[in-house]
This record gives C-alpha cells, structure tokens and sequence, in this order.
C-alpha cells in the first residue's frame, strides 16, 4: 500500500510539473506574440515619422528660391533645434551624434571627411566628384510639431544633398541649365530615430515644379520622383 501511495504521488508531482511547464509556455508565447505586434507597430509608426520628415522637408524646399543655398547649407528648414552638430537627445531615451550621422554619409566614417574620401568611388557612391554632399536641412523632435495629433517618440533628421546624375563637377550647386541632367532635383534623406535604438530610413528624390523656363517661373511645388525605404542606412 505504501509503494502505491509514493507512486501515485510521483504521478502528482509529475502532471503537476507537465501542466505548470504548460501553463509557462503559453504564458511565454502570449508575451513573445504581444512583443512582436508591438515592435511592429513601433516600427511602422517609425516608418510614417521618417516620411513625415520628407513630408515637412519638401515643404520648405518648394519655398526656395535657390537650391544652390540648401546645398552649400547656407540655408536650412524652418524645422531646426539648433545648429547643425552636435548630439541629440531622443525623446524616449538614447542620443544621436548630428556630426558623427552627417560624416558617415559623406565618406563612411564618423571622423571629418576629407575631400577625396567624398569623392571616392563606391558602390553607394559611384559618381566620383559628383558625389552627394549630404547636408543637414532639417532636425529636431518629432512632438516639436503642434500638426501632428499623436507625434512618435523620436527624433526627426533630413539631409539634402545633390543629384548625384549631375555631370558638373559641383556637387554644392544644381545645374544651371534647365537641359542639364539633373537640374532642378535634389535627394532627401530622412531617418527617424526612436528608444532602444531603433530607427528607419527613407531617401527619395525631389524635382521641383516648374512651368517653363526663365526666372520665376517656377511653381511653389515639389514631385516626388523616387522613394524608397532604406533598411539599413546608406551612405
């Protein structure tokens, strides 16, 4: 009798085990299910904030006059927090390094880029002396904007920088002909920055709207004629 109770009370304390060890990997499986519905939902809201950018960026490009100003950086968005260096707090938690974003790019590299690094050819960058020259155009945090209803906690940064198709040899100015491959598009690349260090990228290219030739002709607008979504950050 005493042989059937001590293995009946295995069999209790093994079920026991079985359905707790159960129980847990429900439990663990829910938690990983809601995880990753978070994470993805976080990631698409980063997603909008990066578009967003170009969105708040294309509208101040359409106002100027001269792009040759954006892309020698003489002239920058509305949508600024300061000078264009430096690091950044994200709301949230977590800071970006504007300089160290800026130079890499440029050439690559975190540290100040030289000129021939820039011109360097790579397969992102293949245009030799022609190559962009990303400028910061607009940066700050995303709930700096009183139009957004329910702003992402991130932080919001677009750089602008040449056609990289232009031929002639100044990357700092559009070219001057209306002709010219190139004249009148920029290209905008927008990153939004969130907690954890999670971020996306969008670059898209920029042609401005006009309606002929000659000065002043052209319409306060902007075509969006290229999107696309970066999965990991291209120089």
């Amino acid at each position: 009798m005493t042989s059937e109770r001590g293995i009946a009370l295995i069999m209790v304390i093994l079920l026991t085990a079985f359905l707790s060890a159960l129980g847990m990997g429900l439990l663990l499986a829910l938690f990983m299910d809601r995880l990753a519905s978070g994470n993805m939902a976080s990631s698409v809201a980063m997603l909008y904030a990066a578009d967003a950018a170009i969105e708040l960026a294309a509208r101040d490009l359409s106002q100027e006059p001269d792009w040759d100003s954006v892309l020698s950086g003489a002239r920058r968005s509305s949508f600024t927090d300061g000078l264009a260096d430096g690091v950044r707090h994200i709301p949230g938690g977590g800071a970006i390094d504007l300089t160290a974003l800026t130079n890499v790019l440029n050439c690559g590299r975190v540290t100040n880029c030289t000129t021939a690094q820039m011109n360097a050819n790579s397969r992102e960058r293949p245009w030799g002396a022609n190559n962009p020259r990303w400028r910061l155009y607009a940066f700050g945090p995303m709930d700096q904007f009183t139009q957004f209803a329910q702003p992402v906690a991130s932080y919001l940064a677009v750089w602008v920088a040449d056609d990289g198709r232009e031929e002639d040899g100044d990357p700092l100015a559009d070219a001057v002909e209306e002709g010219d491959s190139g004249h009148g598009i920029v290209r905008v690349h927008a990153e939004a920055f969130g907690i954890a260090g999670s971020r996306r990228a969008i670059e898209a290219e920029l042609v401005r709207a006009c309606r002929g030739g000659g000065v002043g002709a052209c319409l306060p607008g902007i075509r969006v004629q290229s999107w696309q979504e970066l999965r990991q950050p291209i120089p």
